[in-house]
């Protein structure tokens, strides 16, 4: 959450590590400390890194001369954004300790290490209500998110036509998904209350607000436990469904962006124009629809030139979509990373990168962190270094390293975790499959005992896969 200020189904733009930071201890290039929370900290950093401070201080006086950028910024802010770096920091704040904390929450290693942090908590209602409201079309379903921001919701995720067709097939969901066209829009509404009695009243409100628009089915609100699993199952289940469907060696990439709420519809019609345009049929659309925050998968495969300016053409558009178009976020919450990083201008302008790369020189200015990570002059950078998907295993491949199963491995910690594990098998299979020799003995005898002899997983879940053998 920190690394890009992510906040996900409930959180908005008010509740995000930015908003809830407490303080941090950071370590930056020059192996300096800042502990925010202590006042000697404190005044050590300000004692010995005079220059720092001062050089962020200016930045903060910059934008207060520069009225348009100090505009932009409260607009690109007003959406969900981590397209760069937080510069809502240098206009919410005057303490130069205050901004530096606040520069750190979607920074992703580029300008210090956070060691630790601490968050404001905020309140968990105990009571909870869930929903599942399908429209006739996407325009329908954006409409009725237009209203729904005036009224007590916690979550609006949209789903379009085709996210839904994703999940039809999963054990356990409702018979009308199957028979969902894809012009259908579905949003599953969730609404929360410290007592059962202003719950009811709030789910009432709701449900008389989306009314209003053409509703071809639903699941009206529930608290029962099953139902709002369900629920939940359809939204969380959309992205590995495309996985799991993916042609082997193609990769699963999800991309995040927000639209003013006020263009989310033109905005999902056009992206699926854009899909059509490139040949991404199996692209989804699903989101935080109050934010305006929409996600999308597609698959990819980088086998080829081709396949590669295929998505290299296709990322251009959809950044003059988002940035130029509708003026909004090419990453509402994932981090910029390398992929964005050479739109970051597009978006920002000249003004606004500039500033962004001042900001990285006075942390950073040798360059050690993080390099090429948000600022990167390669116009070219998201299409070099690709991560090849070999063919590997029949169970392998359904892999999208995704990471989930990261957290709760046993041996994780040991040797290798179980992403791990499937990139050094994968790497294995495709250099049999080059027949390159260089390294792969030592690397095969590696993976005996790092990838499979100290895996804590069933055994015979291991001892399934036909490639296995190989290698004990």
């Amino acid at each position: 959450m920190r690394r890009n200020n992510a906040s996900g189904m409930c959180c908005g733009t008010a509740q995000n590590s930015y908003r809830t930071v407490d303080s941090m201890k950071l370590v930056f290039a020059d192996g300096s400390i800042l502990d925010t929370a202590s006042e000697q900290s404190i005044a050590d950093f300000k004692e010995n890194q005079a220059s720092l401070l001062a050089g962020i201080k200016s930045l903060s006086e910059q934008v207060s001369d520069n009225e348009q950028l100090a505009k932009k910024i409260r607009h690109k802010y007003r959406l969900k954004n981590t397209t760069g770096y937080s510069l809502n920091a240098l206009i919410d704040y005057s303490d130069p300790i205050e901004i530096i904390k606040h520069l750190m929450i979607g920074s992703e290693g580029t300008l210090g290490f956070i060691a630790e942090i601490t968050y404001n908590t905020v309140i968990e209602h105990p009571f909870k209500a869930s929903a599942l409201i399908v429209f006739n079309n996407i325009e329908e379903a954006s409409l009725a998110v237009t209203a729904l921001t005036k009224d007590p919701v916690s979550a609006v995720e949209m789903m379009d036509g085709r996210a839904m067709r994703s999940v039809a097939t999963e054990p356990g969901m409702p018979e009308f998904i199957s028979k969902l066209d894809l012009e259908a829009g579905a949003l599953l509404i969730e609404s929360r209350a410290s007592n059962e009695t202003d719950l009811n009243l709030q789910c009432l409100k709701i449900m008389q607000t989306v009314t209003q628009f053409q509703i071809i089915d639903s699941i009206s609100f529930t608290r029962e436990a099953t139902t709002v699993a369900m629920l939940w199952a359809i939204r969380k289940g959309m992205f590995p469904a495309v996985g799991a469907v993916r042609e082997v060696g193609t990769t699963v990439i999800i991309e995040d962006v927000a639209f003013p709420v006020e263009n989310l519809a033109t905005g999902v019609r056009d992206l699926q124009t854009l899909f059509n345009q490139y040949q991404y049929n199996e692209a989804i659309i699903f989101g935080h629809a109050l934010e305006g925050n929409l996600h999308f998968v597609f698959t990819q495969s980088f086998d080829t030139e081709d396949e590669i300016r295929r998505y290299g053409d296709f990322m251009d558009a959809v950044a003059s979509l988002v940035a130029v178009k509708y003026q909004g976020s090419l990453k509402a919450e994932h981090g910029t990373g390398r992929n964005m990083a050479p739109y970051v201008e597009l978006e920002w302008g000249k003004d606004g990168y500039q500033l962004m790369q001042q900001i990285k020189a006075i942390f950073d200015p040798q360059g050690l962190l993080n390099p090429g990570v948000i600022i990167n002059e390669d116009p070219k950078s998201h299409l070099k270094n690709l991560k090849p998907m070999p063919k590997a295993d029949d169970l392998i491949d359904r892999c999208i390293e995704c990471g989930f199963c990261e957290p709760v491995c046993p041996s994780r910690s040991l040797t290798l975790s179980p992403r791990q594990r499937i990139v050094l098998y994968r790497e294995l299979q495709r250099r049999k499959e080059t027949e390159e020799e260089n390294g792969t003995q030592s690397l095969q005898k590696v993976f005996e005992y790092q990838g499979i002899d100290t895996c804590a997983a069933d055994w015979s879940v291991c001892r399934s896969l036909p490639s296995w053998h190989k290698y004990r």
